[in-house]
């Protein structure tokens, strides 16, 4: 229990006020095959268990025009069983030793999870190398036929769902045509019917390969071991290419005030500010994440007390600052009673901003921030499996940040975050000549939407 003690020590710490809890950090071992498998081991003693994390730089944002959705559609093809393991042989697995793998597709990368029993470490290697060397031909056409139906439901469920395609409305008023970002990770529902078999075979050959990915493996292992099985498993598989981006530029120039106006068939009036900020690993990244926890990290937060408390007609705030690789964006959600006017809601929240911009914040209020923050943080670490531990978090450190420790830093850089930080990160970022706008109302009640100055 050594790693989850201290986890739960640092937390008691930071409540505390004491900086000590930033000193944690998982212990791990790191190398690159030849190939240019980038690998990270992280022992952890506490469970009978072995996870693997791997990630492909291969998510939606670099779907070609027109074929949309065709990452999404390739990470599920990935779960569908190896060359040597069929799909039959990984649900016995499942069933009978209680095995699970499973897959996400973001819109930078796609991973898989999986936890096998401790003694499973070389089945769990050979299964994901398996997996990697013949992404391309392990699946028929028709499970690619029945994944494009599943596909297709989707896309029609979230049609006739209330607010079911908001988020990609948003997209499209957010980001310009062409941009990277404009979809959501399974697609333009106009784009399913011009994806083929062809198209996702290549699109594996072409980014489920060894130089455009990264490999964690945590749990009960001798170490020696299991870096003897990666290079058996692993190194005979052909390198291939890596893909990402280059020269990410870190000017940020605001996009002007925009509105937009989504009816649909709903009980309640809903506000949406959005402010495009900044990408993952820049400098003012922890400041704005740290913004949030200040405005909704608590009961007593700014938008809870002068917004949720004071006004019987607000429900509920919602606020996140979500980061990746290209650009990011400060999302507030505001939920209210349907007889509520949102130009009202909309000054009121803008208000607080403009003080936290004009007057920064109190000593306080960056204490409950930091140790909600952390609190968040440190949580999901207890556990070295799946999406969202410890595993995981090196191993999307490793290949967005360049570091394993990528998040560990941010998290630091947080705590260090003062009231002039914040102040100039709001006046930067969080102001009415940077955010898109939108009103979600029931039908024909465009009355109560935000009015634009």
């Amino acid at each position: 229990m050594k790693n989850r003690t201290l986890l739960l020590l640092a937390l008691v710490l930071l409540s505390a006020g004491n900086s000590a809890a930033q000193d944690y950090t998982p212990q791990f071992e790191q190398f690159t095959l030849p190939n240019g498998l980038s690998v990270i081991l992280h022992r952890d003693t506490t469970l009978p268990l072995i996870s693997t994390n791997m990630a492909y730089h291969a998510g939606s944002a670099i779907d070609p025009r027109g074929h949309t959705g065709l990452a999404s559609i390739a990470g599920e093809m990935l779960l569908l069983g190896t060359k040597n393991v069929p799909r039959e042989e990984l649900l016995r697995l499942r069933n009978d030793e209680q095995v699970s793998i499973s897959a996400l597709t973001t819109v930078d990368w796609v991973g898989i999870a999986s936890v096998f029993p401790m003694n499973r470490l070389e089945s769990a290697l050979m299964i994901e190398a398996d997996r990697m060397e013949h992404s391309a031909e392990a699946f028929t056409a028709e499970q690619f036929e029945n994944i494009v139906t599943g596909l297709k439901k989707e896309h029609a469920r979230r049609k006739k769902q209330a607010l079911g395609t908001l988020t990609q409305q948003i997209f499209h008023e957010l980001y310009a045509d062409g941009h990277p970002y404009r979809h959501n990770s399974i697609g333009e529902a106009g784009d399913v019917d011009s994806i083929s078999f062809a198209d996702v075979k290549s699109f594996s050959r072409r980014y489920h390969v060894p130089a455009n990915a990264y490999l964690t493996v945590g749990g009960n292992f001798d170490p020696a071991t299991a870096r003897s099985l990666v290079e058996k498993y692993f190194s005979r598989i052909p390198a291939g290419q890596p893909a990402g981006w280059t020269d990410i530029p870190d000017t940020f120039t605001p996009i002007g005030q925009g509105g937009l106006v989504i009816e649909d068939r709903i009980g309640f009036n809903q506000l949406h500010l959005v402010f495009p900020t900044v990408r993952a690993g820049h400098p003012d990244e922890p400041v704005l994440e740290l913004i949030a926890k200040l405005l909704t990290g608590s009961q007593s937060a700014l938008l809870y007390s002068n917004l949720v408390n004071v006004n019987p007609l607000v429900h509920s705030v919602e606020v996140s600052q979500s980061s990746s690789e290209l650009t990011g964006t400060f999302w507030i959600t505001i939920n209210c009673k349907l007889e509520t006017h949102l130009t009202t809601v909309y000054d009121q929240v803008m208000r607080v901003l403009d003080a936290i911009a004009k007057e920064g914040v109190q000593d306080e209020e960056l204490t409950a921030a930091r140790n909600q923050s952390a609190m968040e943080f440190y949580s999901p670490l207890e556990s070295f499996y799946g999406f969202g531990g410890r595993c995981d978090v090196l191993n999307l450190g490793n290949m967005i940040g360049d570091s394993p420790l990528f998040s560990f830093t941010l998290q630091q850089n947080q705590q260090k975050a003062t009231s002039a930080s914040v102040r100039r990160a709001a006046s930067t970022y969080l102001t009415a000549g940077n955010q898109l706008v939108v009103s979600v109302i029931p039908i024909g009640k465009t009355s109560f939407a935000v009015t634009m100055k």
